[in-house]
């Protein structure tokens, strides 16, 4: 047998092995965070003390500073995301709470320009595409799955885009740290600059590439030739300007793409079992009102109005509530430690996954020749795009 065949192999049954050890931890009910703190996430969530919050106090602990004219206008943004943050969460009747985070001062064009998702519809697959279609496997999978937990780990920190719309790259980026890791046993923080400002999009799937928008399908497609650590090609769009690609022969490679598999679209049964047996996945959801989410089982997405698929995150687990008696997933996201829930979100997720209509595919997932309407299934659309590299 091929050694590359056998490294593998040799690699995923020592996955399954750490899979087992994770689900003793879970069945035991605790749950550690990246640096070894115990946390636990578990009923409705306590809503932030806001009481006394002000603009100068925002400033102070985000580090922002304004001139007087930007300092009008910022308070007014502020003192309206506020408002609405104690509206919701004093209503006492939802599943997640809402909080103030370093985009509480952000104008709407700005938070809408963090989500530069574009799945790449089938039309535009080439023939030479390295995209592979999902085989089931079949077989039971665990009640519960947590890859922050995973001994060795297989996540890195969690990144902040800034106001560049690169999540896309970042999506990608971290599936393939997380993949590589399992194949091999080391965990590389890997560049998303590199992809942000080298990955082609010549068919402008719901952008022009860069900050502007792209698919992580395309960066798997850029990534065959290889793809640098971090800190060789460090990220730098945090303000949101693409920048230049650096010449290929300045940055060595330290992990490479063989081939994407993407999961049937809507299928709630095969993301959990991929996800369960393959590791995480890179997904695509509908991310217009997360801006303010601070904790708890985000249901806020709804079905009656259009679900615009706009923004790439990493699907890192699933579990359930025992004291709300629900269901979520747990989503990776690449909005800064202090978004959410230490950077993470959990997603509600039912047993019969409801579904709506993107009738905006053009403003969020399209490219420049694809269908203008699509049917997405899932909270915020979370299983209507669904893919994990194969790295080497």
């Amino acid at each position: 047998m091929h050694t590359c065949v056998q490294r593998r192999e040799r690699m995923q049954k020592n996955f399954m092995i750490h899979m087992i050890v994770l689900l003793f931890l879970l069945a035991t009910h605790f749950t550690f965070t990246a640096s070894g703190v115990l946390t636990v996430f578990e009923g409705r969530t306590k809503p932030p003390d806001l009481d006394g919050y002000t603009f100068d106090r925002f400033l102070q602990e985000y580090g922002k500073k304004y001139d007087a004219r930007e300092y009008v206008r910022r308070r007014a943004l502020f003192e309206q995301t506020l408002a609405r943050v104690r509206t919701h969460n004093e209503a006492g009747n939802h599943l997640y709470v809402m909080g103030i985070n370093h985009m509480s001062d952000w104008t709407p064009e700005e938070l809408a320009s963090l989500n530069g998702a574009r799945p790449r519809m089938m039309s535009h697959l080439a023939q030479k595409s390295l995209q592979r279609r999902y085989q089931a496997i079949g077989g039971r999978i665990p009640d519960e799955v947590d890859y922050r937990n995973s001994s060795p780990a297989i996540l890195t920190a969690v990144k902040d885009q800034g106001r560049c719309g690169s999540c896309w790259a970042h999506g990608a980026a971290e599936e393939m740290e997380s993949h590589f890791a399992i194949l091999t046993g080391r965990l590389h923080a890997l560049s998303q600059q590199q992809l942000t400002s080298c990955a082609p999009n010549p068919k402008k799937c719901g952008g022009t590439g860069g900050c502007y928008g792209s698919t992580a399908d395309l960066a798997y497609e850029y990534a065959e030739k290889g793809i640098a650590s971090e800190w060789v090609y460090s990220y730098t769009s945090y303000r949101g300007e693409t920048g230049d690609c650096r010449n290929e022969l300045d940055v060595i490679a330290v992990a490479q793409v063989q081939y994407y598999v993407k999961i049937p679209s809507n299928d709630q049964d095969a993301v959990m079992e991929a996800l369960a047996k393959n590791g995480p996945l890179s997904v695509n959801v509908d991310a217009t009102y997360w801006a303010a989410y601070a904790g708890g089982i985000f249901n806020g997405c709804g079905y009656n109005k259009n679900i615009t698929i706009n923004h790439v995150v990493q699907l890192v687990g699933y579990g359930h509530d025992n004291k709300l008696n629900l269901d979520y997933w747990i989503l990776r996201n690449s909005w800064s430690p202090s978004w959410g829930e230490n950077g993470y979100m959990r997603l509600l997720r039912t047993d019969k996954a409801e579904c709506g209509w993107d009738v905006m595919m053009q403003d969020g997932t399209a490219c420049e020749d694809d269908p203008s309407v699509a049917w997405v299934c899932g909270e915020c659309g979370i299983l209507f795009d669904t893919s994990f590299p194969v790295m080497s």
